[in-house]
């Protein structure tokens, strides 16, 4: 598929609240459509090529059938008149003429005698003047023929137009996933899962059916329109312009309508992204769900949030009930008139029935792309209702990036410090307050304090997952700030309580796609982990796959695949947050001794609540209400009898006790 060309200039992420707060204009967002469709742009000319076909073939139809019945039916105005052409008032005297200038043009340009074409022409009309039947067979044929021919081009018109709307649907898709996966830590955890999710499916879908849609019949039926109305003015203007009279009115309803139905799916798929929300927390919660019984709480919620929506899809549904019916109606109305008017026309002979055929066929066949225009305009703002959401994500501009002259970090030499360190998630509570420690390189470090004391806070900062405002952290003696995400990231490995596994294999879980780790440096990682007995004990091994989530693994072999993934990276800096919180006694300590060996020379950060794990520590730094209140090693903290003492008395203690046990 042809790259994307398109450079769209993103917004920080505080444009979601900006667009939610307002309505974009619908032509806009539709012209931004139609750039990413412009990249298929060959397909869009063969689209419009076949359009014209059709276009062509219909009015040719009209034109053919016209001039038949005004061929054969002419009847001389002097009924005493017995010759079958007369040179005054014969139509087909008036083709034969034309014929024979163009036949004598010809073959003057070419140096040939002339065929006499006009006399074969007249012989042609003359046997379906005297057999009516074979003229018939001559309209039929015509009028099979034309009809072929439009349905060959019309399914490739369709094919190519409605597969542009589909490929622009990837690529929205496409780009939507790259921007989202630069964005900040701080956007996941201030979106829905359930909203995201929603952007991906159901308003993908719904710009996908929309531009196929509109695509097909925006490309194809205003062709057609203007063709037969082409024809119709060339036979009498002015009875086409009584017959065209209600456009104007007809265009004003179906606008309005159009804008109804913009506001009202809008509000729905906001509506969708809420049940999507709510049923990812249903099944992700089933456990507390059904253990406290709230199975009737959540179906009320959910009956409340799908009342909600089904309130503004009875909007949508009515404005499209009223969409055709108004269309209907208006034509009746100017249909009416025109009945009228065109009978004045004929019975005062200002319009022959031959013409009169033409004019009406060309009139009835323009209700039938008018028709289809009007739902046209629906579509279309359906379709611009989802691409703003969609567009809303794709104007996302990362809080956290690289600088312009950012600088590659080198391997961490000296230490990590934090230098007047304070962070705040929302800019109003402090998190953490003018935190200054360092932490040498190969040092294993504890974090212990209080929940909500910023411990977690940490070790999001220092791969850089949220941005300081105040203060500075230092990678050796370069501000991380300045450094590239790529070259920090690199060398930091993180194991959180919360394990995160994906579908797919264990292989895929423990590579991340890296084709260069081979299955001997898996296998290591995963005996020092201590997960190389499980492994080996499912159906295909390495290639076994684990589920969504790794539902198909316990907790502690989820937790015990997350640190094999960390070993396999080889990291400088290791960041554990509570990540033996989910293992067993004995398997702990068995991951302890392969993290003693695997730690040497390593800088290390640990989260735990487990005094074994605390312990083995080079140093502890405890942390109360985002301040560094105490560090030092277990004994030198216990001897000062503060915050770790407490936290030693009241949580340590009978846990490493019962532990022992």
């Amino acid at each position: 598929m042809e790259p994307l060309p398109i450079n769209t200039e993103p917004v920080s992420d505080t444009v979601l609240s900006e667009h939610r707060g307002r309505t974009s204009s619908g032509w806009k967002v539709y012209s931004r459509l139609i750039r990413y469709a412009l990249v298929y742009k060959t397909r869009l000319l063969l689209a419009i090529i076949l359009s014209l076909v059709i276009a062509f073939s219909f009015g040719t139809m009209i034109v053919s059938l016209g001039t038949a019945v005004k061929l054969t039916l002419y009847e001389p105005a002097q009924s005493q008149n017995k010759t079958i052409f007369n040179a005054e008032e014969d139509p087909a005297i008036h083709y034969a003429n034309e014929i024979k200038k163009w036949d004598s043009n010809f073959h003057k340009w070419f140096n040939k005698s002339s065929v006499g074409w006009d006399e074969t022409f007249l012989q042609f009309v003359g046997k379906m003047r005297a057999h009516k039947l074979f003229a018939l067979s001559i309209a039929i044929i015509i009028v099979i023929t034309l009809t072929f021919i439009s349905g060959c081009a019309r399914f490739f018109q369709e094919y190519f137009a409605g597969s542009v709307g589909a490929f622009v649907s990837v690529d929205l898709s496409k780009k939507m996933y790259q921007n989202i996966m630069t964005q900040s830590l701080g956007f996941f955890e201030s979106h829905s899962s359930g909203d995201v999710v929603a952007r991906f499916s159901n308003d993908i879908f719904m710009v996908n059916r929309g531009l196929s849609n509109a695509f097909i019949k925006v490309l194809r039926e205003p062709f057609k329109a203007l063709t037969f109305l082409v024809v119709a003015i060339s036979v009498d203007p002015w009875l086409t312009l009584v017959g065209i009279c209600i456009l104007p009115p007809l265009g004003y309803a179906l606008i309005q309508l159009g804008l109804y139905v913009r506001k009202s799916v809008r509000r729905s798929l906001m509506k969708v992204a809420d049940l999507a929300s709510l049923i990812n927390e249903t099944t992700r919660g089933i456990l507390i769900i059904k253990g406290f019984q709230m199975e009737d709480f959540l179906k009320q919620r959910y009956d409340i949030e799908a009342s909600r929506l089904r309130r503004f899809l009875r909007k949508m549904v009515k404005a499209d009930s009223a969409t055709e019916p108004i269309t209907e109606f208006i034509l009746v109305v100017g249909f009416s008139g025109f009945v009228l008017f065109s009978g004045y026309r004929v019975i005062t002979y200002r319009l022959d029935m031959g013409d009169l055929l033409q004019v009406y066929l060309a009139l009835a066949m323009i209700l039938d792309p008018v028709r289809k225009l009007s739902t046209v305009n629906n579509m279309i703002q359906t379709s611009v209702a989802s691409a703003e959401r969609v567009f809303e994500y794709l104007d996302l501009r990362p809080d956290i990036q690289d600088i312009p002259q950012a600088v590659q970090l080198q391997p961490l030499s000296k230490e990590i410090r934090f230098e007047n360190v304070s962070f705040s998630y929302d800019g109003k509570k402090v998190v953490l307050d003018n935190l200054n420690f360092s932490i040498r390189r190969g040092e294993k470090v504890a974090l212990v304090g209080p929940s909500g004391s910023g411990k977690t806070t940490i070790v999001k900062l220092i791969p850089r997952f949220y941005d300081i405002k105040d203060g500075t952290i230092y990678f050796d003696d370069i501000d991380i700030r300045k450094a590239t995400l790529e070259s920090l990231r690199e060398k930091i490995a993180i194991v959180t309580q919360d394990t995160i596994l994906f579908s797919g294999s264990v292989r895929d879980n423990l590579t991340g796609g890296n084709t260069n780790i081979t299955d001997e440096q898996i296998e290591q990682a995963l005996v020092m982990a201590h997960a190389k007995e499980f492994v080996s004990q499912m159906p295909r091994g390495l290639d076994s796959n684990l589920g969504e989530f790794g539902q198909l693994l316990s907790g502690g072999q989820r937790q015990r695949l997350a640190l094999a993934r960390a070993i396999l990276k080889d990291p400088e800096v290791l960041l554990l947050d509570e990540a033996t919180s989910n293992l067993d006694s004995e398997s702990e300590k068995y991951i302890q001794e392969a993290l003693i060996n695997f730690l040497k020379g390593r800088t290390s950060i640990i989260i735990a609540h487990r005094l074994s794990t605390i312990m083995n520590a080079d140093r502890i730094l405890v942390l109360d209400h985002g301040k560094l209140v105490e560090q030092g090693s277990h004994d030198q903290l216990l001897k000062q009898q503060g915050v770790y003492y407490q936290l030693y008395q009241h949580q340590f203690r009978s846990t490493y006790e019962s532990t022992e046990k």
